[in-house]
């Protein structure tokens, strides 16, 4: 027995158009940032990107042990 139905909403076509165009200006920007990156990192040699790689790995997952081991301490 489902508890919680889930009831599709039909959009209008008004809804549909914005909902469009932010869906639209979202990937531009992405697209703008990920051209960005491109270019910086285009001329850094392997060994440096490697190493940023590391670091950036290594960072993000001691600050998720952290906010695990505040949980229990």
């Amino acid at each position: 027995m489902r508890l919680f139905k889930k009831r599709e909403q039909q959009l209008s076509a008004g809804q549909e158009q914005r909902a469009g165009k932010i869906a639209g200006s979202i990937l531009k920007g992405q697209r703008k940032a990920a051209d960005y990156l491109n270019r910086k990192a285009a001329g850094m040699p392997g060994r440096r990107l490697l190493f940023l790689l590391i670091a950036f790995c290594l960072a993000s997952g001691s600050y998720c042990l952290y906010l695990l081991l505040r949980v229990f301490i």
